[in-house]
Order: C-alpha cells, then sequence, then structure tokens
C-alpha cells in the first residue's frame, strides 16, 4: 500500500505538470511560447531534486549520500523557484489560462520540492539520528531561499554552479554579507524561507493524520471505515 500511494503522489504531480503543458500547447496566442516555454524548462529543472531524492533514499552505502546530497542541494532551489513564476502574470485576454497555467506550476514545484525534503530528511534522521536531520533541513530551507533569490534577481542557474562556481558564490556572497544593501532581495529571501519550512511542517505534520485514533462512540477501527 505505501508504495501504490507513492506512485499515486507521483502520478498526481505528473499530472499538474502535463496540465501546465497542455495549457501551453493549446494557447491560441501563441503555442508553446511566453509564459509555456520557461514553465516547462522550469518544471523539468523541478523534477531533478526529486529524482536525486528517491537516490538518497535508496542508496546502500553511505559514501554516496555526499555527492548525491550535494547534486540535489544545488538543484532544490529550482522546485520552490516556480512560485516566483507568478510575477510574471500580467491582465489579458488569456489571464484565467496563465493563472491556471502559473499554478498547477507553483503547485507542483512547491510539492516537490517538500516531497524530495521530507525523502532525504527521512534518510539523514536514519543515519545520523533526529537532531542531525531537523538541523540539516533547517540550513536546507535557508539555502534553498538564497538559491531561489540569486536565480530571481542575480539570474543565476544550477548550471553555473557548474561552470561559474566562483562568480556564483562571489555574487551570493556580496549579498549575504550586506543583506541590507538589497532590502527586495533579502525580503523575498525571508519569505521563500517561511513559506518553504511551513510548507515542509505542513507536510510533515500530515503525515501524523494516519496515526491519531478519533474517539467516535464506535468500537470498530476508525482507520478502516
Amino acid at each position: 500500500m505505501p508504495y501504490l500511494r507513492a506512485l499515486v503522489m507521483v502520478a498526481a504531480l505528473a499530472g499538474t505538470t502535463v496540465l501546465t503543458v497542455v495549457l501551453g500547447v493549446t494557447d491560441p496566442e501563441a503555442p508553446l511560447s511566453y509564459p509555456s516555454r520557461f514553465l516547462i524548462w522550469n518544471l523539468f529543472l523541478a523534477w531533478i531534486p526529486l529524482v536525486l531524492a528517491v537516490g538518497f533514499a535508496a542508496v546502500r552505502r553511505r559514501i554516496w549520500l555526499v555527492p548525491i546530497g550535494i547534486a540535489w542541494l544545488a538543484f532544490l532551489p529550482n522546485a520552490p523557484y516556480l512560485v516566483t513564476d507568478l510575477v510574471h502574470l500580467r491582465e489579458g485576454y488569456e489571464l484565467w489560462r496563465h493563472v491556471l497555467q502559473y499554478g498547477f506550476a507553483a503547485w507542483t514545484g512547491l510539492m516537490l520540492g517538500v516531497v524530495s525534503m521530507r525523502l532525504v530528511h527521512r534518510r539523514l534522521t536514519v543515519e545520523f539520528g533526529s537532531v542531525a536531520g531537523w538541523l540539516a533541513m533547517a540550513a536546507t530551507v535557508a539555502l534553498c531561499a538564497v538559491g531561489v533569490v540569486i536565480g530571481r534577481f542575480q539570474r543565476w542557474n544550477s548550471w553555473d554552479l557548474i561552470h561559474r562556481p566562483g562568480d556564483v558564490v562571489s555574487a551570493t556572497y556580496d549579498w549575504v554579507s550586506t543583506p541590507f544593501s538589497s532590502v527586495q532581495s533579502t525580503g523575498v529571501g525571508i519569505a521563500v524561507a517561511a513559506f518553504l519550512a511551513l510548507a515542509y511542517l505542513t507536510m510533515w505534520g500530515y503525515e501524523a493524520i494516519g496515526e491519531l485514533r478519533w474517539r467516535t462512540g464506535s468500537r470498530r477501527n476508525p482507520t478502516t471505515g
């Protein structure tokens, strides 16, 4: 049953991804141009953290946790980044089409990020304990928010970490070391961190619902009804 539910979850996320694409393909104004093209690319990047997180959770040897974890952390900001794409919404004839398109994309990106974080958190807890797991998630939220900000305002992406790491680190350090020099970037970073943290805690808390036992006055098992 857990594997079936996991497959259903992946299928649902794939479904909202497909809906985003379909809305772009059927756009009478400009099929697969703006905003569909960059939304589809961003969705592709947002799926990468989930794939890496599955590998992180499934790999047997600890030595592989480091390279997979680094790659996962590098690509993770691409998932919540889709929420910030809502800034591109403009009024016009196809406003409602774009509202749905951006909404599907933002929801998919956020869920992909949160689910991948949950997989990584569970593996870290098994390997290093509960405290280490939660500290890692707190650091992940902070670093992910930084990644979203430098992607949105400084226009860096995950690939730049590979072929231009020095430039990315330098630009990021300039902002982080003087956060009040760019109030907008800092404000967005704090908001993204809070949003991602609350979304993750919602997912974490939701998992406990199936373990609750409600007092209904009936003797039958409430989980089977």
